[in-house]
Parts: structure tokens; C-alpha cells; sequence
């Protein structure tokens, strides 16, 4: 078992030669050097008891890939089966083994290296540096029965009780796991000096070794020679009478199909220095940020190495985001992908380029470490969300797919992490015109029209629909790439032109007509494609009611201004059937509007402390002078308040002095006891009075009595029939039922019947 024996050794010279034809490695792409062979660290612990290493199908796929086509009559590994039997688990062994039937040796090497613990990689180069069998193409009984060279001494021959192949890399595995178990009941042991032969032969010496690790220890206690100088000399042939070549060659096999066997990655640094080294045939190139540090994960974990040991190879240029394969094909690389360039002026596109200054050379082993990905495209999609157009070495953000299609750039794109193109800069927006945005990783939105960026002001946003219409987001590096000017979008749109003011909510749009915008406030002229996201709901025109969606003031529009109401009572004095139709805008509506002074409570009486006038308050348009506070009262006003002057001036004062008469668009009214009522146009010459007009809001609030007829009644009982301008009294109730029919009288105030001149008696 410490050298492959094909018979009994005669001479070291037969042996050299014999070993060196029967363990030559396949061909590799790589050669591994001589120099980076360390005797005291042939692979590390991580590397060989990495038992979940390879799976079955990467097994399999190794062994075909070593032998291709098997001599006719013989059986290759790739396609060896046998029956195996169970195996009970063994105490700091390995798990127990359950036997199948007619078992593929890439499964047993899989399932052996899972029970025990044991680099599957380790144990196909065992296979190789024992008997050849990884790429023998004619493999004859002898190497299958003793696979491992397990119970093959080199002064007897093998013992039968271990023959067969499953029988071979089961205890091999085995013993490796009992050289860890009692690491110093063995002759080479661990973590201390030791003196290991260079040959059987005594006489060719030995030389101390400082084994690091256990599985290097473990190597020596199978295969109990290094190589000497003259073995390492010509790594790949034969050395002197003294060579051996076992241990050697499990290095160097190692190598060529697997990489490092001693870091179990390409990435290395020292405990005294922080520089981690992406190591590379004879070159370590210095790996820049953590990021392209996750990137290179394929390669393996970050090791441990002595300064000594990275001084052997030439400091190359800094690790960038593009790796070459030994067939010239350049990618780029990250999230454990590679992604091939198209050209070399995509791989400028990408930062890179074709020259050796530009990629770093990997091996083959390494760069099929990469999970092969597609073609790169100039686009590039980020799981963090972002979404870049590459071009010229810098990125820029795209909006959405609409901002993507009216660019022309292609829809297809690669999804990577952000780090993969962190050292690109970055360039303006590929944004449309508008469209609403998120800044990305916060709750603020704007609205791009015409190139320029219009924040949209904090708790605006559900008011106004802006997330639902949302189609993409930038990150805030890029948001403040466009220009902003000074306003911001409060919810006034315009499409241009002649077209009108539109005011949204998250319902939909309003024709604004009346209000008035605030100085230097002036909508945002958008593609009408925009405004037709939002459902038309009609107009607010003036005498409409308004209110935020974030504060309980409601205001009425008035033509040029917005004017809060005092109260739910004054709200209810301005609407016709006491359910008031409010429409709920954005925040930022209100603000962008001219507001007046706060509306005065329609039909009340008011006065400033200053002034002893007193006015009527018409709705919300004017005030009305008057003589007399039995006009207001008779009409059902007749509340005082006080406001300021200031408020009071505010409202414009109506051309005619309040009378008994009243008028609502063309109905007439008269006021009596507390209500008004209505005149028929036939009726209207009965009652001289100067009708004054009330606007919507006083005449929905008044109380409407009985229609007046051609008889009035005043306090003192007397009742009068108005006849052609007159009011003729009635000398008697006999007399009152001869001419009144069906009529009733109307009670008045003295005042309302000392307008109407008297005459003769009815």
C-alpha cells in the first residue's frame, strides 16, 4: 500500500520506470510547477476531508471526460459496476454504507467519500496515483482488485482480504479517517518535525519535514517517502535511483485537474497582511474589494498561506471584472457566472478590455469553477433592482421597459448583483417623458417631464396616485442626475398649449376652472398619455368644496381664490340640501392656490367691532347693506357675529341695499315672518319692492313658505287685499269670505305693509 506494486521490487530504477508508465496523468491544459510543492503541506485538512467535494454526476462526468473511448474488450472506470455490500458504521470511521446492486464506481467513490468523510477529488487522484485507473484505457483485474493500493506493502504482496474495488476505496477511506482519529500512534504525525525517507532504500536517507496539517500526515503514513530534488526536477518523468514519486504525484495530479490542493481555493492571503490574492498559474493578482471578492466565491474560501509561499509568484495587475480561459474566450464574471463578451468593444463597454492588462488569465480548472451563463448584453439587471444600459464604460439607469423601447435599446439583459458594474460610472437616466419615479430604497417619488425631475412632496403621494402609476424606480445617485427646477409637482397638470388646468387625486382629474393658482405656480406640462391615466370626474369650478386629503378644512372655490370655512355649521349654511359634495385633493393642491380669508357663515348678520355697520352675508360671493334689521329678519337671518374689518372687506358689497324682496335666478321672493315666499310673475306688480339677488348658497339656506297671494295681514290684525299697487283693507270678515275664495294671507311686518301704498277699502 505505500507504493504501487505491480510485482515484487528488484530494482529502484525498474520500479521508476515502471511507476512513471503507469501513473502518467492525462493530458492537462496546465502544467503544475515544481516550485509551489511544499512536503509539509501536500493539501490541507479543508481540501481532503471535504467530503461533499464532488457529486455522483460530476464524478462521472470527470471519469468520462479523462477516457472518452475504452479499448475494445476492456472495462474503463467510467463504466465499471459492481454489487456492493452494507457497512455498519464505525466510530470515528464513517457513517454506515448501504449496499446496493450493480453500483457504478463513480457512486461508490461518491457515497464512500459522504460516509467518510474523504475528498471524492482525493480519492480519484488515490485512484490514479496507485493503479492508473482514472485514465488507464485497457485496466486489467489486477489494478480493480487492488484499486488503492490498500494491503499492499512494498516487501509482500497484497492481501486478498482487501481485494476488489469497493473493497480498495472503502478502506482507504477508512484508514485516512484512523490516521485522524490516533494522529500520533503513527509513524508521521502532525504539527511537529519529522524524518521522512526519500526511497525504501535506507541507504538513500531522509530529510526533516514539518508536517502542517493531517491530511498531509495522513499521505506520508500511506505512502511514507517525499520526493527528492532530482523527482521535482522533472516533475512530469523520472528522477535518480533515490526518487520516489507517490506523494509527488498526488500533488501534482492534484493540480492539474483540481487546482490548489493545499489553500482548496485560488484565493490567498497571509494572517500578518489583509490582501487577499487571486492565484493564477505563476501569478497572484491582488483582488481589490469585497465585492469581487464575493464574485470569485467559485474559486474557494479565502486561505492561509506563509509570505514565503505567495513570494514564489509575480505580483500581476489588480483583479478586475473580466477572467480568459485558456482557449481565448474573455468574460465576465459574478454571482458565481460567467458570461462570455460578444466583442472587445463590449468588453470596453463593461470597463475591461482584450489585452492582457484588462482580463486575468485563469486556468481550466478555474474558470470551470464558473457557472457558464449566456451571451453578455448590454443591459444588465441587478437583484437589487437596479437596471443599467452599459455603454462606453458607464451605466445608465433605465426606468422601466416604456423608457427601454423608446430608447431602442434591447430587451434582452443579463440579472447580476450590483457590485458586478460598481466601478462603472454613472451616467444620466434613460428615463421617458412623463412617468412617475421612485428613489429607490425610500418612500419620496417624482415626476420626469421634459427631462427635468419634479419632487412630489411628502404624504402627497397616495393622494395624487402616484404609486399606482408607478412603473420603475432609480437609485438617488441617479435621480439627481436630472435637473430639477425649484417648484415641485403638486398635482397640476397641463398637455400645453390652450389645454386646460387639470387637477388630480387618486380617483381621477378635475378641470380646474376657478380657484386661481398661487404665484409662480405653474402646472406641469406632461404628454396627454398621462393625464388620460386619470379618469375624467368633471370640473371644480367656483362654488365647489374642496378639502386635503390629510387635514378636515374644507374650503369653497371662489373665481380667483380658495376660502376655508369656519365650521361644519357654516358648511351647512352654504349647501342647498345640508349634504355637503366635497371633493378631497392632495396637500399639495391647496397649497398651489390662492386662498383668501376664511368664508364668513352664509346668511348671517355680521359687523366688525370698529364699525357699527352691519351686513348681510350673500353665500360666499358678497355682503349686502341694509336699513333696517327687519329685512334679514323677516327673510329668517338674523344672527350677529363679529369678524375683523379685514375679513369683512374681503367679501365685495353688493350694488343694492337689502329689501322684503329677494330673488334666486329668475324666481321672486318676498320675506315674511321668518321665510320667504315665492312670487308668481302674475303676482309680481302687487309687491313694489327693489328685489335684490341672492347667489346658490343663500338661496338653498332660506326657508321657503307659502306662495305668496293677493292678501297680507300685519300684527294689528288688519288684513289687506293688494290690488293694482295698493293694499285695500278688508272692513270685515263677512266681507274677507266673499273675496278670498281659496286664498290665504300672507303676515307681514308693519315695515312690508308701509311699503305697499293704502287705498279704499276691498
Amino acid at each position: 500500500m505505500n507504493l504501487k506494486t505491480i510485482g515484487a521490487m528488484v530494482l529502484a530504477g525498474v520500479l521508476a520506470a515502471i511507476l512513471i508508465t503507469v501513473v502518467s496523468p492525462a493530458q492537462t491544459a496546465t502544467a503544475a510547477d515544481a516550485s509551489l510543492f511544499e512536503p509539509g503541506n501536500i493539501i490541507s485538512d479543508a481540501v481532503f476531508f471535504d467530503g461533499q467535494a464532488l457529486d455522483a454526476g460530476a464524478v462521472q462526468s470527470f471519469l468520462a471526460a479523462q477516457v472518452p473511448n475504452c479499448r475494445a474488450g476492456y472495462t474503463c472506470l467510467k463504466d465499471y459496476r459492481q454489487d456492493t455490500p452494507n457497512r455498519s458504521a464505525i466510530s470515528n470511521g464513517c457513517t454506515a454504507y448501504g449496499g446496493r446492486a450493480n453500483e457504478s464506481a463513480a457512486d461508490i467513490i461518491t457515497r464512500v467519500g459522504n460516509a467518510c468523510g474523504i475528498s471524492q477529488k482525493a480519492m480519484i487522484v488515490l485512484l490514479e496515483k496507485e493503479q492508473g485507473l482514472i485514465s488507464d484505457t485497457w485496466p486489467s483485474a489486477r489494478q480493480y482488485r487492488s484499486a488503492t493500493g490498500y494491503g499492499c506493502p512494498d516487501t509482500a504482496d497484497c492481501d486478498v482480504t482487501y481485494y476488489g474495488f469497493f473493497n480498495q476505496v472503502y478502506a482507504a477511506a477508512l484508514q485516512f479517517k484512523y490516521y485522524a482519529a490516533n494522529p500520533t500512534r503513527w509513524n508521521h504525525v502532525p504539527g511537529r518535525n519529522n524524518a521522512v525517507r526519500y526511497n525504501p532504500n535506507p541507504d538513500c536517507g531522509s530529510g526533516t519535514v514539518f508536517i502542517q496539517n493531517q491530511a498531509t500526515a495522513g499521505l506520508y503514513n500511506y505512502t511514507p517517502y517525499q520526493p527528492n530534488a532530482a523527482a521535482l526536477g522533472n516533475l512530469y518523468g523520472t528522477g535518480d535511483g533515490c526518487s520516489s514519486y507517490g506523494n509527488r504525484n498526488f500533488w501534482r495530479m492534484f493540480s492539474d485537474w483540481f487546482g490548489s490542493p493545499t489553500s482548496g481555493t485560488s484565493l490567498l492571503r497571509t494572517a500578518a497582511n489583509g490582501t487577499v490574492y487571486l492565484i493564477s498559474e505563476k501569478f497572484k493578482y491582488p483582488v481589490p474589494s469585497l465585492g469581487i471578492l464575493g464574485a470569485l466565491a467559485p474559486l474557494g474560501k479565502v486561505g492561509f498561506v506563509s509570505q514565503s509561499y505567495l513570494d514564489r509568484f509575480t505580483t500581476a495587475h489588480t483583479v478586475g471584472r473580466s477572467i480568459r480561459a485558456n482557449d481565448g474566450s474573455i468574460y465576465f464574471y459574478d454571482s458565481g457566472i460567467k458570461l462570455p463578451f460578444s466583442s472587445c468593444t463590449q468588453a470596453s463597454d463593461y470597463g475591461a478590455s482584450c489585452a492582457s492588462d484588462g482580463y486575468v488569465q485563469l486556468t481550466d480548472a478555474q474558470i470551470s469553477a464558473f457557472y457558464p451563463g449566456p451571451v453578455l448584453s448590454p443591459v444588465l439587471g441587478t437583484v437589487e433592482g437596479s437596471r443599467y444600459y452599459i455603454k462606453n464604460g458607464t451605466k445608465a439607469e433605465i426606468l422601466d421597459d416604456q423608457s427601454q423601447a423608446i430608447a431602442g435599446i434591447p430587451t434582452r439583459m443579463n440579472v447580476l448583483t450590483e457590485s458586478a458594474v460598481s466601478a462603472l460610472q454613472l451616467a444620466a437616466p434613460v428615463i421617458r417623458d412623463g412617468a412617475f419615479a421612485k428613489t429607490r430604497s425610500t418612500s419620496s417619488y417624482s415626476l420626469i417631464a421634459a427631462g427635468k425631475r419634479y419632487g412630489i412632496p411628502a404624504g402627497s403621494e397616495s393622494s395624487l396616485g402616484v404609486p399606482a402609476r408607478t412603473t420603475g424606480s432609480l437609485a438617488a445617485a441617479s435621480m439627481a442626475l436630472i435637473p430639477s427646477p425649484s417648484g415641485s409637482f403638486t398635482g397640476i397638470l397641463t398637455s400645453g398649449g390652450s389645454s386646460p388646468t387639470i387637477v388630480v387625486n387618486a380617483e381621477g382629474r378635475y378641470a380646474l376652472t376657478a380657484g386661481g393658482l398661487a404665484a409662480n405656480n405653474i402646472p406641469v406640462a406632461v404628454p396627454q398619455a398621462l393625464i388620460d391615466t386619470y379618469p375624467n370626474k368633471g370640473s371644480i369650478a367656483a362654488g365647489s368644496f374642496i378639502k386635503s386629503s390629510n387635514a378636515a378644512d374644507v374650503y369653497v372655490v371662489m373665481p380667483t381664490d380658495i376660502r376655508p370655512i369656519s365650521g361644519w355649521g357654516a358648511l351647512l349654511a352654504l349647501t342647498p340640501d345640508g349634504n355637503p359634495v366635497i371633493t378631497t385633493v392632495a396637500p399639495s393642491v391647496i397649497s398651489s392656490l390662492t386662498q383668501g380669508p376664511v368664508a364668513l357663515t352664509a346668511g348671517t348678520l355680521v359687523r366688525s367691532p370698529e364699525n357699527a355697520t352691519v351686513y348681510f352675508i350673500d353665500g360666499v360671493t358678497s355682503r349686502v347693506a341694509f336699513t333696517n334689521f327687519v329685512f334679514p329678519v323677516e327673510a329668517g337671518f338674523g344672527d350677529l357675529v363679529y369678524s375683523t374689518e379685514q375679513r369683512i372687506q374681503a367679501y365685495p358689497l353688493s350694488a343694492k341695499l337689502m329689501t322684503f324682496g329677494l330673488s334666486c335666478g329668475p324666481d321672486l321672493y318676498v320675506a315674511a315672518s321668518g321665510q320667504v315666499h315665492r312670487v308668481d310673475p302674475s303676482l309680481a306688480a302687487l309687491y313694489p319692492f327693489d328685489y335684490v339677488a341672492m347667489d346658490q348658497f343663500t338661496c338653498g339656506q332660506m326657508k321657503k313658505g307659502a306662495a305668496a297671494s293677493t292678501f297680507i295681514r300685519t300684527p294689528d290684525g288688519g288684513i289687506f287685499q293688494l290690488v293694482a299697487g295698493q293694499k285695500r283693507a278688508v272692513a270685515s270678515m263677512s266681507r274677507l269670505s266673499e273675496i278670498i275664495g281659496t286664498s290665504t294671507w300672507l303676515n307681514v311686518a308693519p315695515e312690508f305693509a308701509g311699503v305697499i301704498p293704502t287705498g279704499p277699502l276691498a
